[in-house]
Parts: structure tokens; sequence; C-alpha cells
């Protein structure tokens, strides 16, 4: 791919227009998940073996997937009837499982089950889409709806992928598009992260929406779904409310998400972040800490910092110890000067701000040290000097 380009997706909500239609999308996923676990169980056979007798483990490239599939679809005469591109293209992804699980970056890949209801597939080339109707090989046009239009409709479409969620089809199509021009104004912001919002060092807040009438419906669906039978059709009923419900929460933390760091990315060309191990800090921790734990996660921050890398010019992670104890005004650190959850002032110069905005500034002044090799480019207490008689 040229460095002038790059890769842009956009969704759109798939309207079948029949019962046909939606039967013929259900049978095409439902192919690709026939020929995944047939692949996978007979390669998963082969690596136990190989296990077993200390051999290489199989080859499991795209290509040597490929040939068992064209062995698969000539001894199953129902798959000819599906377009033999789009459901070849399953086996990609399946290689490029194996890979990542060989190379430890991954779990071993697994079987995808018929009553799990994310089923989907891929058109991998030749995606007509004339901007209301796309077209599948071999089942004909649907038409395609998002709000707002398609903001890359003049460029050329190179993969679909198709998915179902919660009874409802989308698709999301890829296209390679022109690099945006990025922020190039010389400034540079720090961000500190914190539980339900992000501030930055000029000062502003970016709040999470209000989550409050959805989490406890979410709570709510979650234990109907943990008391009711499993097999049931009412525990089926609850696992349905449930989804649609946390799909409802995903959704809103993605759109801010998106907008929060479109801002931050185009009011400075350097963005410097804390360098938080989500993972670590919310691996333990007792009820209280559960409680934040789960804040923490549904606030996002990889999200945030996964935006802000594509979207930004530089960014920089820093080490964020300390930065919420010292003063960005003269620099002294004490656990006294965090007076509460939202209030700074400094012991030593009586400084005053926002926490959050007062950690924001130590961040800035951190990732500066850390691009031009100035400074201190951390926030840990000076130790007193000792002084010789």
């Amino acid at each position: 791919m040229d460095d002038s380009t790059t890769i842009r997706t956009v969704r759109f909500r798939v309207l079948p227009g029949n019962r046909a239609k939606a039967r013929a999308l259900n049978s095409l996923a439902g192919a690709c998940r026939y020929v995944w676990n047939q692949t996978l169980a007979d390669h998963d056979d082969l690596y136990r073996i190989s296990r077993m007798v200390g051999a290489p483990p199989p080859s499991v490239s795209f290509f040597t997937l490929g040939k068992g599939f064209t062995d698969l679809r000539r001894a199953t005469p129902w798959l000819q009837d599906h377009s033999f591109s789009v459901v070849r293209h399953t086996l990609k992804r399946q290689a490029d499982a194996w890979s990542a699980f060989f190379a430890g970056d991954a779990g071993r890949p697994r079987f995808k089950s018929h009553h799990a209801d994310r089923d989907g597939f891929t058109i991998p080339e030749n995606v007509r889409f004339d901007g209301q109707h796309i077209s599948i090989p071999r089942l004909g046009k649907v038409r395609l709806r998002r709000r707002g239009g398609n903001p890359h409709a003049d460029d050329e479409p190179r993969t679909a992928t198709f998915a179902r969620r919660n009874g409802k089809w989308y698709c999301t199509i890829a296209y390679r598009v022109a690099e945006p021009a990025k922020c190039a104004n010389g400034a540079a912001v720090g961000v500190d992260m914190n539980v339900g919002q992000i501030a930055t060092s000029d000062g502003h807040i970016h709040r999470m929406p209000d989550l409050s009438r959805l989490e406890p419906r979410r709570r709510r669906y979650q234990r109907m779904v943990a008391r009711r039978r499993k097999g049931s059709g009412r525990r089926e009923r609850a696992k349905t409310l449930l989804a649609k419900t946390s799909a409802r929460i995903a959704a809103i933390r993605n759109d801010w998400q998106h907008q929060a760091s479109r801002r931050i990315a185009d009011s400075a060309e350097v963005v410097c972040i804390e360098d938080l191990r989500t993972n670590a800090m919310t691996a333990k921790g007792g009820a209280r800490k559960r409680g934040l734990n789960r804040e923490a996660l549904a606030t996002g921050w990889s999200g945030l910092r996964r935006n802000l890398e594509y979207k930004a010019t530089t960014v920089l992670p820093v080490n964020p110890a300390y930065t919420s104890q010292t003063c960005a005004e003269c620099g002294h650190a004490a656990k006294a000067n965090r007076v509460s959850q939202a209030e700074f002032q400094c012991v030593e110069c009586g400084h005053r701000d926002n926490a959050d905005v007062n950690a924001a500034r130590n961040i800035r002044r951190q990732g500066l040290a850390r691009l031009h090799g100035e400074g201190r480019s951390d926030c840990r207490p000076l130790r007193p000097v000792k002084r010789v008689a």
C-alpha cells in the first residue's frame, strides 16, 4: 500500500428487503461457518497428533487450507450453491488465526457456534456498490443504509464484510483513501485519563455520556440470564435483551471515544498520553476496587489511545507515576497535594487547579522532555541532598 494512502472503513445497516434474501444471507454465513468448523476439526486433530509424536506442526497456510477446501466443496454438493471466493475467504481468517497462535499472540482458533448469533462472511474482491445497493455473488443485491451518508462515496471499495449482530445484519466496507492531513500547528497537549472522563493540559475536560440508566439495566439482564435455566426459551430472550443493551452501551462509548480523540488530535501536533497498563491495573481488588475496575474498563482507555495513534500526528506515551501528586507550577511532589479526587492544591507554593488538568500539564511536560531530551522525563520526587559536614 502506498504511504500516501490508508484504509478506512464505513459501517452500513443491511436491509435484505424480504425473507428470501434474509434466509439467503443466513445460508451463506452458515456455509462459511461449516467450512470453518470442518477445516478446524481436521487441522486440530493433526496438530494434536504432531504434538504426541514430537513432529513439527502441520502447515496451516491459506494455500494449504484452500486445497482442502476444494476437496471439501467437491464432496459437499450444497456448498457449490454458494460463491467459491466468499466461502474460501473464511479460511484466510483461519490461517491468520493459526499463525497468531503459533506466534504466541493469541489462543488456539475456536469452533463457531450456530447459536452465537455472530455469523458473517466477507466479499474479498470486486466489491460492487452503487451507494445504495451492494451485489453479493450468487445471491443478488441488498440495500445498505447509513445515517449521514457515505463519507467515502468517491473512493473505490476494497472489501465488504457482513456480520449479524443481535438478529440484524451489518456491512462494513473498507476503502483505500488518501491519507488525511494531520494537525501541524507545532503545539503539544497532555492527556490525563481518568474514570469516566479525560482531561487535557489546555483545561478541557471530556466527560463520557451519562450511562446511569443503561448500566443498571444491563446488570438486571445479567441476573436474569444467570437465574434462568440453560437451554430454555426464557433464558434465550434474556440473553437477547442483554446483548442489545450491551451493544448500545458499546456504541455510545465508541462514539464518544471518536469524538474526543478527534478534538484532541485537531488541537495539537504532539499528544502526550499516559502509558497505562490497563490489564494490570484492573486485575485484582476487593469489593470497592472491583467497582472502580468496572468504571475504568467502561471508559475504554485502550480505545482512546488507539484512536489517537492514527488520528494525531505524534503520540508520546509517558510514565504516569506521580503525575497526579506533582505540582505543575513548582514541581513539588507530595501526596498531600491531592486534596480530593477533583481538587489539587500544592502545599509548597499554594497553586490550585483541577486535579486532572494539573496531571495533564505534568504529562505534557514529560512528553516534551522526552521529545527534546531536555529536563526531567518523570515526576518522581527528588531525594533530599545529604550535606557533608
